[in-house]
């Protein structure tokens, strides 16, 4: 796997752990001894993105954080599916023309 394509694919699974604990959150809405799931985001060394669930406070306005939440995953998520097509296409390309 290509530097760039491990790069998206770490951001994927973040955004997909994001996603997961959005839905959670709003799952468990009625719930009431239910944890709140947040995600911490943190760089690596190598490049890319470590995500881990982590459990957040009580908050009055979270039914419209989860959903914000969830619109941001999906984008982010977006965004790292079209870097890995790029990068599949491109090394592709690459593989045309030297064979």
């Amino acid at each position: 796997m290509t530097p760039i394509a491990g790069i998206a694919a770490s951001g994927l699974r973040a955004a997909s752990l994001g996603m997961q604990a959005a839905v959670h959150n709003i799952a468990n809405l009625a719930t009431p001894d239910a944890a709140r799931q947040g995600v911490a985001l943190s760089s690596q060394v190598m490049g890319g993105v470590s995500a881990t669930v982590v459990e957040v406070p009580v908050d009055p306005a979270a039914p419209v954080e989860d959903v914000a939440a969830m619109l941001t995953y999906e984008a982010m998520a977006g965004a790292n599916l079209f870097v890995l097509k790029v990068a599949d296409q491109a090394l592709g390309g690459l593989l045309d023309i030297s064979a």
